[in-house]
């Protein structure tokens, strides 16, 4: 009897030892999530933040809409959207190629939109879009500088892009970019970035 006892108060003790790191772990989530309230972030993508923001501070960018758009009507949507969602949380000013102001601080927003390869070769039946803020680097043991992403966001549409997937590739143009404002905000909250479209 004292042996069952034994164990029994040993299988509670570590039982309660769960419960209570569960709890914390728990906690911890909570009060990550009340610090960033309503943001997204893929764990595909990029790591969440636990203390600190890649995008805290970062108040001027270069904006690379997305090349492999070929269709001119499209390409003016696209910059519509950028100009309104990303014109809510700063000014948009539209450069000229020769203008190189918007690569002055070295951040870049950059928008791409392409295939999907297969591992064994060929392609998948949908496409992947994605948003980037790369910033400029000095790594200081090689005196190296270079330009890691250091927030990417992913949206995938379930068909080739064409003219008639033209609604869907717009929609997850203005998701990723309303996800990268949302974030931006809760990073800076009283800063008015400027961008600078090109």
């Amino acid at each position: 009897m004292k042996k069952k006892i034994f164990y029994l108060s040993i299988l509670t003790l570590f039982a309660s030892n769960i419960f209570c790191a569960d709890n914390d772990q728990e906690n911890n989530t909570i009060e990550r999530l009340k610090r960033n309230p309503g943001l997204y972030l893929n764990f595909q993508d990029v790591p969440i933040f636990y203390t600190g923001n890649p995008l805290e501070g970062l108040n001027t960018f270069a904006v690379l809409p997305p090349v492999s758009i070929q269709n001119s009507e499209v390409s003016k949507k696209i910059e519509a959207l950028i100009e309104k969602e990303l014109g809510s949380i700063g000014t948009v000013i539209k450069a000229k190629p020769e203008d190189l102001n918007g690569f002055g601080s070295g951040n870049i927003l950059n928008i791409q939109v392409g295939n999907v390869s297969k591992w064994e070769g060929g392609e998948l039946p949908f496409f992947r879009v994605t948003l980037n803020i790369e910033t400029p680097v000095l790594i200081t043991k090689t005196n190296v500088k270079t330009l890691p992403r250091v927030w990417t966001i992913n949206d995938f549409v379930d068909s080739p892009f064409d003219i008639k997937s033209e609604d869907k590739s717009l929609g997850a143009i203005q998701k990723l970019l309303k996800e990268f404002v949302k974030n931006y905000k809760f990073a800076n909250p009283n800063q008015k970035p400027t961008f600078y479209l090109y």
